[in-house]
């Protein structure tokens, strides 16, 4: 798996570097908090990748990356069941790219000639990047 992937400005920092990541906010008082619900969905499709949820960690994030066929399959499955869609790929792997299916946990997609286009989201220097804060009406979009 290539190293080569999109730094997104609202990457959580507390992701092993790599394709697969989550989403995070910068609160006001300059600290980082994960956009995950703590569902544990994620967590249990991928437990070996992801940090478990316990009474002194409330985030989702891949404290690893993965390295199998298999491990690749159930970083996928958590992408699936995140409830919130703030598990994503960033990597232009064709065949994880295919294997998602959808353009809004990818940072990159293939077009219909096959080519990997985008990055799918605008991409801002980190420095000036200010993410924008998570709203409980986007559960229902």
């Amino acid at each position: 798996m290539s190293n080569d992937y999109f730094e997104h400005p609202s990457r959580f920092p507390k992701n092993a570097a790599g394709a697969f990541y989550t989403l995070g906010d910068i609160a006001s008082d300059g600290t980082w908090c994960g956009q995950c619900l703590s569902c544990a969905a994620p967590e249990n499709e991928a437990p070996a990748l992801l940090a478990p949820l316990t009474d002194t960690n409330s985030d989702t994030y891949f404290v690893r990356q993965p390295e199998t066929e298999a491990e690749i399959e159930q970083a996928c499955r958590a992408i699936e069941v995140c409830c919130v869609d703030t598990l994503r790929y960033g990597g232009q792997d064709p065949r994880i790219l295919v294997r998602l299916r959808r353009t809004d946990c990818c940072d990159y997609s293939i077009d219909g000639d096959g080519a990997i286009t985008g990055p799918s989201l605008e991409s801002k220097p980190a420095s000036t990047a200010i993410p924008e804060p998570w709203k409980w009406w986007q559960l229902w979009k």
